[in-house]
């Protein structure tokens, strides 16, 4: 009896590598193990193997962008990244098909790839993790819309009113979809982030951070410009300058294009002596560092990009039941509840007092903790 052939999945990433982006190796995991068939396009990161094979999926890589600051920054990554994915998928046309282009956003561009094979009767999937238009306006540092937001704003409607089916991270995504860019809501679906399974099992702390014998203020995740970290970096200072604290240690796990200018920061406001930048580790050793975290920070500020966005960092200190501290965003206030301490109006003062709230009761942060946890098994699991 012939094998039922497996539907063919070609998926396109431009904003990170493959495996490092959580969200999508846990769907390509998920689709694997539903018996599909994938195949990854995206620039190289931590591994830069041109041809490779991660999570079950088969992995091609083109070589990264070099980095270029402000608007021209934005033509050269998205140009380059267009050119290499498209002449990589006419290689995996041939090479091996493909019944659907799954596309992960941003930049929203990369849907003109799946628009074209649409006419060659592919099916094209737009999966938003991030708001193109309000991500420019972060990482600007001007909430005043130019043109290049305008063109950004183009290209989200084109891939919204073109897809065949939309996935959005939240709710809040998923009404700019229907709101602002036309799309049907019948088409319209919310995946949310969720933490992978390594955090949801009993991880041994790392003992080098235990045994500083100190409260440990931890961060992980990537660390751009939109996400903040200099926010942290401040906390750290207003701890140590106004409040007088030395009781602890900041360690910053990530790394990202923001970080000698972090590092410079630290340096400038004279906390170097309380912050640990561990870099890039590698995702499986994440876990262990969280496991001995004894708060967790979300320094992500509000506005309009981070209100949309459902922080898988978040989720992941939820799972291993740590409280955690941040600003008070939308979607940070759905998820977390009252397993996080929120600040107003993006104020370091206002985030420095309730870190000391959570540093001076340990059994508010253990029940902070219970919740947190209870929400990840109950409700937010992937």
């Amino acid at each position: 009896m012939q094998a039922k052939k497996k539907n063919r999945i070609l998926m396109l990433l431009e904003n990170n590598s493959f495996p490092e982006d959580r969200r999508v190796a846990m769907e390509v995991e998920s689709l694997v193990g539903a018996g599909f068939e994938l195949t990854v396009i995206c620039p190289t990161g931590n591994s830069k193997r041109w041809i490779d094979t991660a999570v079950g999926a088969r992995v091609y890589r083109y070589p990264a962008a070099f980095e270029i600051g402000g608007t021209l920054g934005y033509v050269w990554e998205y140009g380059y990244s267009l050119i290499m994915m498209t002449l990589v998928s006419v290689f995996v046309f041939f090479r091996h098909g493909f019944d659907a282009i799954h596309v992960h956003t941003p930049p929203d561009m990369t849907a003109m790839i799946a628009i074209s094979y649409q006419f060659l009767g592919k099916r094209f999937v737009f999966d938003h993790h991030d708001l193109s238009p309000e991500l420019y306006l972060a990482r600007r540092g001007d909430d005043t819309p130019n043109f290049v937001f305008k063109v950004l704003l183009f290209f989200e409607r084109l891939a919204c009113r073109h897809a065949d089916r939309l996935i959005a991270t939240n709710e809040t995504q998923r009404r700019i979809h229907i709101d602002r860019c036309g799309a049907d809501a019948s088409r319209c679906a919310v995946v949310r982030n969720g933490p992978h399974g390594s955090f949801l099992n009993a991880v041994e702390p790392l003992q080098a951070l235990r045994q500083k014998r100190k409260l440990v203020l931890g961060f992980v995740g990537v660390i751009g410009v939109q996400d903040g970290v200099d926010y942290m970096v401040r906390v750290l200072h207003e701890l140590k300058s106004k409040h007088g604290r030395a009781d602890f240690i900041g360690v910053i796990v990530g790394d990202g294009t923001a970080l000698e200018d972090l590092k410079a920061l630290a340096a400038g406001l004279d906390v170097v002596d309380l912050i640990e930048f561990t870099g890039a580790v590698p995702y499986t050793r994440v876990p262990e560092y969280v496991a001995a975290f004894d708060i967790c920070l979300t320094p992500d500020p509000s506005n309009a990009y981070n209100d949309s966005c459902t922080t898988i960092k978040t989720m992941e200190y939820m799972a291993m039941r740590k409280p955690t501290v941040c600003f008070r965003t939308r979607e940070n206030e759905v998820t977390a509840l009252d397993a996080a301490l929120y600040a107003d109006q993006n104020s370091v003062a206002d985030f420095a007092e309730l870190t000391i709230q959570l540093m001076d009761d340990p059994e508010l942060r253990e029940v902070m903790g219970r919740i947190a946890r209870q929400r990840i098994d109950e409700k937010l699991s992937w």
